[in-house]
């Protein structure tokens, strides 16, 4: 009895999605149904004697042709209209992925930048000590505003549009960005607070002594930067390919 019980309602439930699906099958498409309803009564009207006559002892005015037409015509108005309407929602939505996607791209190329500059400012400070000369900062690697400059917006731009594409790549590149960056500051930091004492005897530091193992770690840091940048801009190029030959394919060819 329950057994039965159960396969009547699992019939009544197959039912029930069946014609929902028909009803939002019919009501997203209600205007496109008319408009064949109406084409293929106007194509039986003006191919069919029998139509015709059967219309004429109903005493049916014939010029409702002109009426068929003029339907037709509204329907098929709204019909173009609604395209257009979908058209330029799905263009402006495809501009807006595609800008937000051009600042990150932007974002990503400055941070693999500024990777660069902090690289290279460790390695010129153990130049500098080789050779005994003086270097001075001209990159402010101390300031971390640069740094910050719009992470937060680009932030959230990934994790709105592109956060199953690369937004664990986007964590992992803000972690070592912020160690490389922190490398350097450190090893710049050590090296201002004793510049006058480099060079002498029994100088000793522990930062400034390991600058080598220091410029290998952050040579590292910098290379996954990169290839982090490469892969994080590779990603979104193909959605934005993507994006525009959907919406050419669906409105266009």
């Amino acid at each position: 009895m329950q057994e039965s019980l159960l396969k009547i309602r699992n019939l009544n439930n197959k039912v029930k999605n069946k014609i929902n699906k028909i009803y939002r099958y019919t009501k997203a498409n209600i205007l496109y149904l008319s408009f064949y309803f109406l084409l293929i009564l106007l194509f039986v009207y003006l191919f069919s004697a029998c139509f015709r006559l059967m219309l004429s002892y109903s005493r049916i005015d014939p010029n409702f042709v002109v009426v068929f037409i003029t339907a037709l015509t509204l329907i098929f108005s709204a019909i173009e209209a609604r395209k257009e309407r979908k058209y330029n929602f799905n263009l402006n939505l495809k501009n807006s992925v595609e800008e937000k996607a051009l600042l990150v791209i932007g974002k990503l190329f400055a941070i693999m930048n500024e990777s660069s500059t902090y690289l290279q400012t460790i390695i010129n400070v153990n130049i500098a000590m080789n050779t005994m000369k003086k270097y001075i900062d001209v990159n402010n690697v101390h300031s971390i505003d640069h740094l910050k400059q719009d992470r937060e917006i680009i932030g959230s731009y990934i994790t709105t549009y592109f956060s199953q594409y690369i937004n664990s790549d986007w964590v992992l590149m803000e972690e070592k960005i912020n160690k490389i960056a922190s490398n350097a500051s450190t090893v710049l930091l050590n090296y201002n607070e004793n510049i006058n004492l480099i060079g002498t005897q029994n100088f000793k530091n522990d930062i400034l002594s390991s600058i080598d193992k220091i410029i290998e770690e952050s040579e590292v840091l910098n290379g996954d930067i990169y290839t982090l940048t490469e892969k994080m801009k590779d990603t979104l190029m193909k959605i934005l390919v993507k994006n525009d030959s959907a919406l050419k394919d669906k409105y266009i060819n």
